[in-house]
Parts: structure tokens; sequence; C-alpha cells
């Protein structure tokens, strides 16, 4: 390969100054020395010198021979031949120059041996086109697969199967537009009906409701078509039926999907009974699903207090709160509060946050929690030994709650 460098950087010096000479003079004769000096474009330059190409400024250069001077190895020059002798570099001599060059051996390859390695790195038309058809295969739109799942789901009734298409659905169904396309295609009552279907296992019907509120989370057009449905009626029946604590909490989820931001939801829960549902699942010995039920009320009631002003409208006619209150609300959740070891920090923590938008309402049955909280401020102020948020949070609560309960308390005397 350096014998092709060699011609190469000989054709571009040759061009080079060849155009140089054709496109400009220079009058002044070039004086040279025992040292490299530039030759300037046009400059006329006396025959016996010896001349370089800089590669690195692209000038040429010019000194005296030095009889003793051997030549340079260095990379970033080439010589060049002088302006008396450039004329006589032809086509023939390069002609020549290339056919004293062996190119079977090192510089380059045959056409044989690169035809081969070249028909082992590619395969035939014939193997790629088959492989496009089958990558064709795979590449589909949402809606297809969609339609595919949905078709596969209708038609299977391995569990196994199920359970497949189901996790593909929850996956899918998180984004917004491919929910909305779901329920048009009428999959929210195929997954209803599996919901309801006796030949369900329990896994199933979990792995459903996860499915759902996949589709409805902080999507109102499912949310709507859930609601036009009778959904929220289904779930609570659901609800109020169902011995299997892990579909309960499962159903409280997909519940809460649905009512969250949506007040027409929210109507209709209240509507069904649905607040006398959760006044009785406190009642509940697992306390998970106790938790869960008192967070989705007491989000509920937050929501409708910090809504904006251009919505209050739509909440107006939402009592979550005073009809809570009025199933007994305000025992069952001092009960629940008695009833909590104080190991269960995390339990605790949030029926006590649930507590502070019902303080003045049930002050009558939380003025005997008082002992309780005073207990319960006591060890985890003991425990917060750096202040942590973690503490902190409901030691504040616990202190709001006491604060007003006595304040009620003295202004009752």
């Amino acid at each position: 390969m350096k014998k092709l460098f060699f011609i190469y950087f000989l054709i571009l010096s040759f061009s080079t100054v060849a155009q140089q000479s054709e496109n400009s003079e220079n009058t002044e004769e070039f004086v040279p020395t025992n040292e490299w000096q530039i030759v300037k474009e046009g400059q006329k330059i006396p025959p016996g010198l010896h001349i370089r190409l800089n590669l690195e400024t692209g000038l040429r250069e010019a000194k005296l021979i030095d009889n003793n001077e051997q030549q340079s190895s260095s990379n970033s020059i080439i010589p060049v031949p002088t302006e008396t002798t450039q004329e006589e570099i032809s086509r023939h001599s390069l002609e020549q120059a290339f056919a004293n060059l062996d190119l079977s051996k090192d510089d380059v390859k045959t056409d044989k041996t690169h035809e081969e390695e070249i028909r082992k790195q590619f395969r035939s038309y014939e193997e790629l086109k088959k492989d496009f058809e089958s990558i064709n295969m795979k590449i589909q739109t949402d809606q297809e697969i969609l339609i595919n799942l949905i078709d596969q789901l209708n038609k299977t009734d391995n569990n196994d199967n199920r359970k497949t298409i189901l996790t593909d659905l929850e996956y899918y169904l998180h984004q917004y537009d491919n929910a909305i396309l779901f329920s048009d295609l009428n999959g929210l009552d195929l997954l209803i009906d599996l919901l309801n279907s006796t030949n369900t296992n329990a896994e199933i019907r979990s792995l459903v409701n996860l499915v759902l509120g996949a589709a409805f989370q902080g999507n109102p057009k499912v949310q709507l078509k859930a609601l036009q449905r009778g959904y929220i009626q289904y779930f609570l029946h659901l609800l109020n039926t169902e011995t299997d604590d892990n579909i309960i909490l499962r159903l409280l989820f997909t519940l809460s999907t649905l009512l969250r931001s949506f007040p027409q939801a929210q109507k209709n829960f209240l509507k069904h009974g649905g607040a006398e549902l959760m006044v009785k699942i406190l009642n509940q010995t697992n306390n998970k699903i106790v938790v869960r039920a008192l967070t989705l009320m007491n989000d509920l009631i937050i929501e409708k207090e910090q809504v904006m002003d251009n919505k209050q409208e739509v909440y107006k006619d939402i009592h979550i709160l005073n009809q809570l209150v009025d199933y007994g609300w305000c025992a069952r959740i001092s009960t629940r509060l008695t009833l909590f070891d104080t190991d269960n920090f995390d339990h605790i923590e949030k029926i006590i946050h649930a507590m502070i938008p019902f303080i003045d309402i049930c002050h009558r049955d939380f003025i005997h929690l008082i002992p309780t909280l005073d207990k319960f401020h006591k060890i985890y102020i003991k425990n917060n030994f750096d202040n942590d948020s973690i503490y902190m949070d409901m030691l504040n609560n616990i202190h709001i709650i006491l604060t007003k309960l006595r304040q009620r308390s003295s202004d009752d005397l």
C-alpha cells in the first residue's frame, strides 16, 4: 500500500505545482541556502536544489543539496521534482509506475478472494426476503395488536394464556389512546365478564382489575364509558359480596382509578351507597383493606377542597364527608385507631392523616382518643432522634388533632 500512497502524492504534487505555474508567475528568483525555505507561488527555482512538499503546511520548500545529508525518513514530507522536471511526468510514466507494482500480493486482494468474502458476509436475496417477510409479520400497529389480544382473550379458556394476554393489555392500556381504542372495541365488557365469571380463578380476576385500572387511570373518555355502562354499581356489588382479601384490595384500586378527578362518577358512587359500603369496610379485620378505604375517601375529600374555582360548581353536590359521618364513620375510625399496634407505623400514620378533615364534625367521638394520641406522640417523638421527616409529618398531624380536640373540649366546659 505504501507504493500506492507514493504515486498518489506524486500525482497530487504534480497537479498542484503545474496549476500554480499556469495561474501565477513570480519574477523574484529563489535564493537557496543550506536551510529549508518556503518557495513562493510562481517563484523560479534554480536547478540542482533539494525540493520537498511539506504535508503539514501544504507548501513547497527548497534548499541546497548537502552531499552528506541522508534521505529524510519523516512521514510529514515527500520530495517533489523541480519545475524543470515536473513537466516530464506524463501519463506514460505513471502507467509505467503502476505496471511495476505487484498488485497481486500485499497491496490488494484478488477479485476471487474478495468475492468469496462477500459471499460469506451476505445472504441471498431469497434469504433476505424471507427475513423481511417474517419481520413484517411482527410489525403491527397498536390497533392491530389490541384487536388481536381481544380476539385471543375472547377465544381462550386457558388460564396461562389469559395471564399472558392480560399482562400485555395492562402494558398497552397505560397509553392514553390505546385505552380509548380498547374501550371502543368493547374490550371493557370482555374484562367485566371475566371478573364476573364463576370459572375465572382469583389470579385472573386480580389481573383483570389491574388491566381495568390501567384503562381508567387519568383517562376521562374511558372513565365516562365505564360510568355509562354502570360499572360503579357493579364494583360496589362485588366489594359487598367478595370474600377474597386480595380481590377486595384490587377492587378498591380499580374503583379509585374510576373515581379520582371524575366528579360525575363520585356522585354516582354516593347515589348507589358507596359511602355506606366504605364505612362497612372499616369493620374488616385486614388492616390493608381498611387503610385502602380510608385513603381513598380522604383523597376524594381533599380533591374537592383543593379544586380550582372554575370547577367548584361540578363538586358542589358531592358530599362524601357528610355521608360518611351519617353512616357512622366517626365511631368506626376511632375504634380502628385504638386497635392498631404502635409498631404499625404506616397504618397509624394514614389513619391519623385521614382524621384531620373530620376533627370538627367528629370531635365528640375523637375526644376519647386524646390518651391514645398522647401515647403515640410520646412513642414517636422518642424515636425521632434526628428529626426524621417520616416521623415529623405524623407528629405534626397528631399535634394538630390534639390541639383542636383540647380546644373544643375546653369550649364545651
